[in-house]
């Protein structure tokens, strides 16, 4: 019981961590700069990021998403995995809600949900918009089941979700009409969703964070988007592959998180 209860603390860490921040002066300053950068770059005026923040208190998401954070770690502490619930941050899942918001995208692409903390935000946007749909990829990984080694791509640290659940379990029914799931590898599906597809507003990257996988999905991606649209990637810094695609593209990263940035293409 007593590492149950210390795992749902670091739940409540990782969605606000407000407590860390009063310990740490510096990573005050850097969520102002993040903060600061996001409106000067993106939202071009700090009412709109005010309005949207004020949103995502009011919708009721963050209490839904910490009951369901304590769920899936008791399940997990039932099945004695150690797997990540993949969670961002409740700052990063703000800031995704304001660009989604303010981008209002009719076709929005994503990889890798497990268990949906991201997802929901994004969801919660497109719902707020009253507009959009969302397409999500995902291969997922059950705790305390057992894979082929060469099942996903290489790389640690990949979410889990509890036995016998599907990926985005967590996310609120009423947000589910603007969503749809592929299930597969993304080098096996992600090509022809965005053939289907067409013309795409966004994307995210939050899969297998291997050098491999995100540049794949890069490259994939970023011809599909329209001009204006968004790159978004979560855990940047665990490669080079998202800096060094920025750079061919030309295109400077706009940080929402110390691991999540996004690109705007431009002509």
């Amino acid at each position: 019981m007593r590492a149950l209860d210390f795992k749902r603390t670091q739940l409540a860490r990782t969605l606000v961590r407000g407590a860390r921040r009063a310990r740490r002066p510096h990573t005050i300053v850097e969520a102002r700069r993040r903060r600061s950068e996001l409106v000067r770059r993106f939202l071009r005026d700090r009412r709109v990021l005010s309005r949207y923040e004020r949103e995502v208190r009011q919708s009721g998401l963050m209490p839904h998403l910490l009951e369901a954070g304590r769920a899936h770690l008791a399940a997990v502490e039932a099945a004695g995995g150690s797997y990540s619930l993949g969670a961002i941050t409740y700052e990063e899942g703000v800031y995704l809600y304001s660009i989604l918001r303010s981008l209002r995208p009719r076709v929005a692409v994503e990889t890798g949900v497990a268990n949906g903390f991201s997802t929901a935000f994004s969801l919660l946007a497109l719902e707020a918009n009253a507009e959009g749909e969302l397409h999500s990829v995902d291969l997922p990984r059950e705790v305390g089941k057992d894979y082929d080694p060469d099942a996903f791509y290489a790389g640690e640290g990949r979410a889990g979700i509890p036995p016998g659940s599907e990926p985005g379990w967590l996310i609120p029914d009423e947000l589910k009409r603007r969503w749809s799931l592929v299930l597969g590898r993304s080098q096996d599906v992600l090509p022809g969703l965005l053939e289907r597809l067409g013309t795409i507003d966004s994307f995210m990257h939050d899969s297998e964070h291997s050098a491999e996988c995100m540049r794949f999905e890069y490259e994939q991606a970023w011809p599909a988007l329209r001009d204006g649209g968004v790159l978004l990637s979560d855990d940047v810094n665990s490669t080079p592959a998202f800096f060094e695609f920025a750079d061919r593209a030309g295109r400077e990263p706009i940080f929402i998180g110390r691991g999540l940035a996004f690109l705007v293409k431009g002509p």
